[in-house]
């Protein structure tokens, strides 16, 4: 009798973690897709918490858990992520395209880019040129 009760609560404890993970994603999910509907405006956390219908260090508490890195940090990667393919094109300036994905300075863009890349968003630009050529 006590193994049934024993497998009952460890089986309703599983449920309620299982939900609770599920609520978890949920959240995280929809933050990141705020972040990634949003990536060329200002962020701020409180905007990412609101949209997961956090408090600001729950949501950092979220991210640590489930991402592994901050919430600003996230979008300051997502936001370099999105610059590659436009640092592509010829005539794109590197100012031009930090400001077209959310960066407010472009010496803030190409310190967080060199951090990110290992090289300035002007030499990558420039070795995807000579790729093509």
């Amino acid at each position: 009798m006590m193994a049934i009760w024993k497998l009952l609560i460890s089986n309703g404890l599983r449920l309620e973690y299982d939900q609770n993970k599920m609520m978890q994603n949920r959240r995280v999910k929809g933050m990141l897709q705020w972040i990634h509907n949003h990536y060329e405006e200002s962020i701020s956390l409180d905007d990412i918490a609101k949209a997961g219908q956090l408090s600001r260090s729950e949501c950092c508490r979220y991210f640590k858990r489930m991402l592994k890195t901050s919430p600003l940090q996230y979008v300051t990667d997502y936001r370099i992520q999105k610059s590659l393919p436009l640092l592509q094109q010829p005539n794109a300036t590197v100012t031009d395209v930090a400001y077209q994905v959310g960066f407010n300075s472009t010496s803030y863009f190409i310190a967080r880019f060199r951090k990110v890349m290992n090289m300035t968003p002007l030499a990558y630009k420039k070795s995807k040129l000579d790729d093509l050529h």
